[in-house]
């Protein structure tokens, strides 16, 4: 389907009004004012229907016209009271579906004339509360009492409808996406789906309601049966459910591996791609997970994937608007969140007797795991970098470091040493100083019998150790404690810590330090790179505060986790990633794929004006373009890298037609240019096949390496260089086989609190290369053995922080453990692209 030929965007309700019904709705009303509106709006509507003799006074009189209203014959306000009457009486409504024999006018109520008990006695015949929202008719009547009408008429059919809209709301079909208003009623299976920041609550027939966070995809079913059970589909994102509580029928949320069962309760679900969490706040839920079954109370959570580990209650629901959810939240009890068992500290004797001019700080629990990890790691990085083997070696080979005897002498002293051994750096220090407890006595006469060229001092049960004499003058006077980087490593320990480096970037600056960085260390070698580039690296960092760094054992395996701090908001290309957000673009990328990124981004405008020519004349098609695209994308090679690389491209649009006309003006100002700037023509065509709209837009001649072809999919571009590869990518979307699902990326998720990301990366490299790597030679050989990686990537307002179940640290750990402290840093200094600086890279050793 041509993106010309989409619906445009309908009309919606006001924001003033859709704020004041949203706030009406949850607003605690007193029962007496409730009851007193609600017989004022019975009495209007009754008045209405005709004279005071005909007025409908039982549920005998309401059965009488049951055949007139099934016909369409009764005028809009008895319609109306009959959708009411039903929506709340349970006698009428098993009358009205047949399962009782209705009760006649004048008829004496008694359990012989009725299946129902006491369904109908004197107490049950009172006139019934309408639904809480009705008040709105009185206080909005001026600008809403029609859309309030509207909404009445579709929830009392049983019908669920879009309530209210912060932001914009999709429905999601073949055809693309189309703007839906408040009012409008959503048919069962539907999709429909949250824009970037936005949010939509819908209202059930049975009076429950569902909110929606931004970027969720949704829809329901059984919702327009009353007293069905209604399923709601959440495929991903944030769901908050206030469910009314129901006298038959009931109320379930289905993800992709649980199913939730409820009434009369308030809780959240979160899918993502790592499982999904329920947290309860008020009533009871059952959370059922293939063959178990797990009941859940106010205050408690559940996950259905041990990497996804527990978040507060509260952070998990605190993006609703809904008062009375929020006001719930106040007196609810927060069970304690039950982490994952981990080998971790959550305090450090020697950290608070640090002097107050440190500035590096590292922390290793003396536990034969983290020293062999880190031995295994420091022999894979020596094996894979010809340059740092050439490093170890130095002039013929006299020079070669001993690392691994260093780590194997370490292990063997660990029963002379407390729980953690710690290394620090000041900005006065000449060289970096190990510090750590011991425990018994012999580790002097071991030392020397190590030869290991440290010297060390005793103090108080301590041991100070370091490759400088002049080193050990260091004070440990407690001065520490009252910095922010002491506080800033504190919240790391409290957290629970296992292997800990952190670097205080700024202060880092210190001439002392950048003498250090300079190379006037241990080894004779530069500490930070080896063309002397470090300081400069140092002093190009001043967005950037604090870098933390940690290496956790966690079901069995390491992972690591770096936290960049920035001293105020991000900066760089961290700013354009967007808070973790669900995922769909890696939906069309096969399990197969060799190499594959997605993220997600705040403002999609600032990203193509940083990519993109900033020719003032191209700014406003540069803006248009921008305008139609919904900040998701995934880039991936996924398929044969010969003879053409089978490259792939998703990104979320909004708007195709927009963004078809955008790119085209965008082509025809490049060609109109191109005789001025000798750049090669670009040229586009179209084609329709099977009902589906493929376009093209090409470099040059034709030539399948300058070509891209897309199509637009569910709000998606899909775009690769043949049509074959765009269809398989479709096919994939369709049979929910993406990469995202697949055991190889799951296995690789490493254990937080977050259900998504803000940016994925992951390489498959050894499958895919591995029929060419005799072609390739040594490099093919090493391509081949290379294990497949994956780094997360999370965004908060003033910090990012990267996650890998791999070696994010490099041989920064080796360099810690053979004394050069302050070079840990250098290889975790490629993040420098995130700190908005032009500084140039450092390069590997």
């Amino acid at each position: 389907m041509n993106p010309e030929e989409i619906r445009p965007e309908e009309p919606r309700m006001p924001a003033a009004l859709e704020q004041a019904i949203s706030e009406i709705r949850g607003e605690n009303i007193p029962q007496a004012d409730v009851d007193a509106a609600a017989s004022r709006v019975r009495e209007r509507l009754t008045a209405e229907a005709g004279p005071p003799a005909e007025r409908i006074r039982d549920c005998a009189a309401f059965q009488e016209l049951f055949a007139d209203y099934r016909a369409g014959r009764l005028n809009e306000a008895r319609t109306l009271l009959v959708r009411d009457h039903l929506h709340e009486c349970v006698a009428c409504r098993r009358v009205f579906e047949g399962k009782v024999v209705p009760v006649r006018v004048g008829q004496a109520f008694s359990p012989a004339n009725s299946r129902v008990g006491q369904a109908l006695s004197p107490a049950n015949l009172r006139p019934r509360a309408v639904p809480r929202w009705a008040i709105a008719a009185g206080v909005v009547a001026a600008g809403g009492l029609a859309a309030w009408f509207t909404m009445f008429q579709h929830a009392s059919s049983g019908r669920a409808i879009v309530q209210s809209i912060n932001g914009t709301l999709y429905e999601v079909s073949a055809a693309g996406l189309r703007p839906m208003a408040p009012g409008e009623a959503l048919p069962d299976g539907v999709e429909i789906r949250t824009a970037r920041d936005s949010r939509a609550t819908i209202a059930l027939g049975d009076g429950s309601l569902a909110e929606l966070h931004e970027r969720s995809d949704f829809s329901a079913s059984g919702a327009a049966a009353p007293g069905a059970d209604i399923t709601l589909h959440l495929d991903r994102g944030s769901l908050i459910v206030q469910a009314a509580r129901r006298r038959s029928g009931h109320l379930f949320v289905a993800t992709a591996d649980c199913r939730v069962a409820v009434t009369g309760t308030m809780f959240g679900v979160n899918a993502g791609v790592k499982g999904t969490r329920v947290s309860v706040v008020e009533g009871q839920v059952s959370v059922s997970q293939e063959d178990r079954q797990n009941i859940l109370r106010p205050g408690e959570q559940f996950s259905t994937s041990e990497i996804l580990e527990p978040a507060s209650v509260r952070q998990e629901v605190a993006w609703s608007r809904n008062a009375k959810l929020l006001g719930a939240l106040e007196t609810m009890r927060e069970s304690p969140a039950q982490a994952h068992l981990k080998q971790v500290r959550y305090s450090s004797r020697m950290l608070p007797l640090l002097p107050a001019s440190t500035v590096f700080y590292a922390a290793i629990p003396n536990l034969s795991d983290y020293l062999a990890e880190a031995k295994a790691t420091f022999r894979q990085r020596s094996a894979e970098d010809a340059g740092l083997r050439a490093w170890l070696a130095g002039p013929e080979g006299a020079q070669a470091a001993a690392v691994e005897p260093f780590l194997d002498k370490l292990r063997a002293a660990n029963e002379y040493l407390g729980d953690e051994i710690v290394v620090f750096g000041t900005t006065a220090a000449p060289a970096p100083v190990i510090l750590a407890e011991v425990k018994r006595d012999g580790f002097a006469e071991f030392l020397r019998g190590a030869g290991l060229p440290l010297t060390m001092e005793m103090r108080s049960g301590l041991v100070l150790l370091s490759p400088n004499p002049k080193a050990l003058a260091v004070p440990l006077d407690s001065t520490f404690q009252k910095t922010e980087f002491y506080r800033r490593i504190e919240q790391a320990y409290r957290k629970g810590a296992g292997l800990l480096l952190c670097a205080d970037l700024q202060h880092m600056q210190h001439p002392a330090v950048q003498s250090l960085s300079d190379g006037r260390g241990t080894s004779g070698t530069h500490l930070l790179s080896p063309d002397g580039r470090g300081s400069e690296a140092l002093r190009a960092v001043p967005p950037a505060r604090y870098l933390i760094v940690e290496q956790e054992q966690v079901s069995k395996r390491m992972e690591t986790r770096a936290v960049l701090d920035f001293a105020g908001p991000r900066q760089g290309m961290a700013a354009w990633l967007a808070a973790p957000s669900p995922f769909g673009a890696l939906d069309y990328v096969t399990p197969e794929a060799t190499l594959a990124a997605a993220f997600v981004v705040a403002d999609p405008a600032a990203v193509l004006d940083q990519i993109l020519s900033r020719d003032p004349q191209a700014a406003e098609n540069r803006h248009e373009l921008a305008a139609s695209l919904g900040g998701e994308f995934a880039v991936a090679l996924d398929g044969p890298p010969f003879p053409v690389p089978s490259w792939k491209l998703v990104a979320e649009v909004y708007d195709p037609a927009r963004f078809q006309r955008a790119l085209e003006k965008l082509v025809a100002e490049h060609n109109r240019s191109s005789p001025t700037t000798g750049a090669k023509l670009l040229r586009t065509a179209q084609e329709t096949v099977d009902r589906r709209t493929y376009y093209l837009l090409g470099l040059g001649d034709p030539n399948p390496l300058g070509e891209a072809h897309y199509t637009f999919a569910s709000g998606y571009l899909i775009a690769a260089p043949t049509r074959a590869l765009v269809e398989r990518a479709l096919e994939t979307g369709a049979n929910s086989m993406g990469l995202a699902r697949s055991q190889a990326f799951t296995a690789l998720l490493p254990h937080d609190p977050y259900s998504d990301f803000s940016a994925v990366m992951y390489q498959n490299l050894g499958t895919t290369f591995a029929p060419f790597a005799a072609l390739l030679g040594p490099k093919g050989a090493e391509l081949v053995n290379q294990k497949p990686r994956l780094i997360a990537a999370y965004a908060e307002p003033d910090r990012v922080t990267l996650a890998s179940t791999g070696d994010i640290l490099g041989i920064s750990l080796n360099n810690l453990l053979s004394g050069s402290a302050l070079s840990a840093a250098r290889d975790m200094l490629p993040l420098a692209q995130l700190l908005g600086t032009s500084a140039a890279p450092i390069p590997s050793r």
